[in-house]
């Protein structure tokens, strides 16, 4: 599909509205698989809860799965999530747009990649959310 987004640049913004709908979204499936854990359930029974729901879409599910088997096959870097991230921050800092949850997000994943994990999936962010 292709999409009349406007004037010149209003791609780069939709790409960075929808990388920070990625990226808070995936730093709340690391810490939900991290308290899951922590409260002595098993997360193979969330994600299959987790199914019968509204929250069953095939990223989640899919990231989920990395995060249960350790396993982070590089589909986006991490690093490149938290960059973009970065830069729908400071777009929210031209337009005077309070994005709160995405500075949580953001610190989330610097610390992942201060940790070693920028070179790898997105979903490795669970990694830091566990400790």
């Amino acid at each position: 599909n292709s999409f009349y987004l406007g004037e010149v640049g209003n791609a780069s913004k939709m790409n960075l509205v929808l990388q920070l709908m990625a990226g808070v979204t995936m730093a709340g499936l690391a810490e939900g698989m991290a308290l899951a854990d922590r409260a002595g359930l098993q997360q193979k029974d969330v994600l299959e809860v987790m199914e019968l729901t509204s929250l069953a879409c095939p990223t989640i599910l899919e990231k989920g799965k990395a995060i249960i088997d350790a396993n982070f096959p590089t589909h986006l870097p991490l690093q490149h999530l938290q960059k973009d991230l970065k830069l729908s921050l400071s777009l929210g800092d031209q337009l005077e747009q309070p994005l709160p949850l995405t500075a949580s997000a953001n610190e989330v994943f610097k610390h992942a990649k201060r940790l070693g994990y920028g070179e790898h999936d997105a979903s490795a962010v669970y990694i830091r959310a566990r400790f």
